[in-house]
């Protein structure tokens, strides 16, 4: 994991159409995983608990994948792993400040995920997901933040920014990153992408993040 010290870091873009304007907020230390979940980590909580995945987790894909990120879990599956692992989820900020690398300032270009030139998007073909550690860190040592998998964060999408009948009949989560399904321009650090907490998809898994000891 990675530790991240106690501070005032940058989150946020201007032009947001999701209300998360550029703003410095004050965290506390905390812990975050250097990479998602993999494969054979969350088979190990199925195995040791009996636990059955609400989403549709591949037991089968994931023997044989077990450097993947673990994917097709809701988010009650990726809370029920980091609860046996002895941590959390982290919150969508936790997860923008250390794919920020903590900058404490704001700039336009470095909003954009796709800016960074050893990123994903200039290293590699993308044509599905790929194992953990295949693309570069960032400064800070945060692997596959972007071009492989969404990620699940802790915490409800504001509700008065979903639109559609079905707005207030579901719980809606919030997914960060950017998976290999999209298209470089539309990625940002800042963005929050809802989505229904009791679905899955092959592009969407988490990572975990864990209260420093004080």
């Amino acid at each position: 994991m990675i530790f991240i010290p106690k501070g005032e870091y940058f989150t946020g873009d201007r032009g947001s159409t999701d209300k998360s304007f550029p703003l410095k907020r004050a965290f506390e230390s905390f812990y975050i995983d250097i990479h998602p979940v993999t494969n054979s980590q969350f088979l190990v909580f199925i195995e040791r608990t009996g636990y059955r995945p609400e989403g549709k987790f591949d037991k089968n894909t994931a023997k044989v994948m077990p450097f993947h990120p673990a994917t097709g879990v809701t988010l009650k599956d990726a809370a029920g792993y980091a609860e046996f692992a002895g941590k959390r989820l982290p919150t969508e900020w936790e997860w923008e400040i250390a794919a920020r690398a903590l900058k404490k300032d704001y700039h336009f270009d470095l909003s954009l995920l796709y800016k960074e030139k050893k990123g994903v998007f200039f290293t590699m073909e993308r044509k599905t997901i790929s194992q953990v550690f295949s693309t570069p860190p960032n400064n800070i040592g945060f692997y596959d933040y972007i071009g492989n998998i969404f990620e699940w964060t802790a915490g409800d999408y504001p509700k008065e920014l979903l639109i559609g009948k079905n707005r207030n009949s579901q719980n809606i989560g919030i997914i960060r990153g950017g998976a290999w399904t999209n298209i470089r321009n539309d990625i940002k650090y800042s963005t929050r992408t809802p989505f229904p907490t009791g679905r899955s998809l092959k592009w969407l898994g988490f990572r975990c993040a864990k209260d420093s000891e004080k």
